[in-house]
């Protein structure tokens, strides 16, 4: 056992307040582990979610495992591998590795950990006495395909109904003393919402499209997303607090799920249908309960300026003392009662997201904000006395032409002369920082059926930004590298057939371009190509309820450059999910 990778992890534990540390006599032991370092998988809400709610089991002990820091891989791969936080015990010493995947980019991780917990990789192969790989996660329940044949079982959904069911599910198969296959077969026909890949068949066409995707037994052919009623279970609040994540000694309150403007780019605006909002009483309640006086809260929705409390909500806590963050602000929601709070509690920077410089281009996304209410945002933000604004765009969008990359470099000069005019008169001056990352279309959304943008053309479009907004002062432009947003290209609207690939980059460290030339994989016909309207994808054995025709509709709708209303669920039944 490495002294180095424990002794981090002692510090872990000593830093950190609300750990939950059980005794492991009579419990089901569950690793739940996030694929990548322990400063970002503490700062995501939903891991620490699913930590706790496994932990208030009495039958179950759950313990965190993470991907080790660069520092400590050495000794990983040469010792016991990954350890858990809690308990520092290795992943075969659990009966249950469950994966909390939020991103794509984490695959690789995913089957890393796995390697390095000497775990047998393909779940075909996994014998009896060897943990049950469990994943969940957003990420899965977009498409699990990629990952398919190393997960025993997939959880797709919002785990507050999905967790308790699987645990009972997997004890009553341990107490018929049943295979491993028997497991899981009890497990799909058991808990709406668990996927098990090996109990598919997937056939392809000469041309390499998916043709066919059937049960091998009498389980369901289409597997329903779960969702949660929230507002009766009231706010989600992070269990843990320490001061090595993005989010330093921040307690996380969720103050919605989901968003109802349909921005055709997001996912998250349309597998998290219908938008729901936490009640605000419940939310000052739970954020007062879980923080001492005089922390600081970061409140957390896709959508925090869109909650119908939120006013109400920054105020009562501000009256409790309490400091408060939130993640961006929607430009056309911005409340003076809501900035003067944020202001308050000492917030530096406010990011809002334009997304497209034109607003031909906003239309086409339904990113419904004109260049009015973006800069009436930025005169309230600045006015406020929050000087500095992060602004985040996307390149690569359908449709977008060179006029549209220039309409962003003119907007932001437009927001930069606010800033200055009223920062002058404040005699402060504030920066602006553009954060652009490259479009990556996504399932579910109407963009899915769109080819990834030429990385020539995002490059060239990124040099455009630097040079155009190179001379205006105190204007940061960080761009991501468009490789990787390739990256992620391919492995969202991927299928079984990557795993070889995945498998080949843990191997070779993370290394993608080498492990390209070494594998049989065409990354193109995932990522470059145009889909047609009738085409069967990987992820359409997945029900979110929103349907396919819809998508299709809205996929239209952009390409001519109109506009759909927000979702109204009391009212509306266009997508089909109320």
């Amino acid at each position: 056992m490495s002294w180095q990778l424990q002794r981090r992890l002692k510090k872990w534990l000593t830093d950190e307040t609300g750990t939950i540390i059980k005794d492991w006599g009579g419990k089901i032991p569950i690793a739940l582990v996030y694929p990548n370092r322990y400063f970002l998988g503490m700062s995501n809400l939903g891991f620490q979610t699913v930590y706790h709610r496994l932990n208030q089991m009495p039958n179950v002990v759950c313990e965190r495992v993470f991907l080790p820091e660069s520092e400590d891989m050495t000794a990983a791969r040469s010792g016991t591998g990954p350890l858990s936080v809690e308990s520092q015990r290795p992943l075969a010493d659990f009966r249950i590795v469950a994966f909390s995947v939020g991103f794509e980019n984490d695959y690789a991780n995913l089957v890393h950990l796995l390697q390095l917990g000497k775990l047998s990789l393909y779940s075909s192969r996994r014998r009896q006495h060897e943990p049950l790989v469990v994943a969940g996660g957003v990420a899965t329940f977009l498409n699990p395909e990629p990952i398919a044949p190393f997960i025993d079982v997939f959880l797709l959904g919002e785990a507050e109904n999905l967790l308790e069911e699987f645990t009972a599910a997997w004890q009553e198969a341990q107490d018929e003393n049943a295979s491993r296959e028997e497991q899981l077969v009890h497990i799909a026909r058991r808990v709406s919402g668990a996927y098990v890949p090996s109990l598919f068949r997937v056939e392809n066409d000469s041309e390499g499209q998916l043709i066919s995707f059937e049960p091998l037994t009498d389980i369901p052919a289409k597997i329903p997303v779960r969702t949660a009623a929230i507002e009766a279970e009231g706010p989600t609040v992070s269990t843990i607090v320490t001061p090595h994540t993005e989010f330093a000694n921040t307690v996380l309150v969720e103050i919605g799920r989901g968003c109802g403007r349909g921005c055709r780019f997001c996912a998250a605006g349309f597998v998290y249908r219908p938008v729901r909002h936490q009640q605000g009483e419940k939310v000052v309640q739970a954020a007062l309960d879980s923080s001492p006086a005089g922390r600081k809260i970061g409140l957390l929705s896709s959508a925090v300026s869109d909650h119908p409390d939120i006013d109400a909500i920054c105020l009562q806590l501000r009256q409790t003392g309490a400091r408060l963050s939130v993640s961006s602000l929607r430009a056309d929601s911005v409340t003076p009662a809501m900035l003067e709070a944020l202001r308050e509690s000492g917030l530096r920077t406010v990011a809002i997201a334009p997304e497209a410089g034109s607003e031909r281009l906003r239309q086409a996304i339904n990113k419904n904000l004109t260049e009015e209410q973006i800069l009436n945002a930025v005169t309230a933000v600045v006015g406020s006395g929050i000087l500095n604004l992060r602004l985040y765009f996307m390149i690569g969008l359908p449709t977008e032409t060179e006029e549209d990359i220039e309409a962003i470099i003119q907007l932001v000069k437009r927001v930069k002369h606010e800033q200055l005019v009223i920062g002058r008169g404040q005699k402060r001056l504030g920066t602006v920082t553009l954060s652009v990352s490259s479009f990556v279309p996504k399932p579910f959304t109407p963009f899915q059926w769109v080819p990834f943008s030429d990385l020539s053309i995002l490059k060239r479009r990124i040099k455009k930004l630097r040079r155009g907004l190179g001379a205006v002062a105190n204007v940061r432009v960080h761009a991501d590298v468009p490789r990787w947003a390739y990256t992620q290209a391919l492995l969202a609207r991927g299928d079984r057939r990557l795993a070889p690939l995945l498998a080949t980059v843990a191997e070779e460290n993370g290394n993608w371009s080498k492990s390209l030339k070494m594998v049989n994989v065409n990354p193109e016909f995932y990522v470059s190509r145009e889909r047609e309207r009738e085409e069967l994808f990987p992820w359409d054995f997945i029900v979110h309820g929103v349907n396919k025709d819809y998508l299709w509709h809205e996929y239209q709708q952009a390409l001519a450059g109109a506009t759909t209303e927000p979702c109204e669920p009391e009212v509306c039944e266009r997508c089909g999910v109320c």
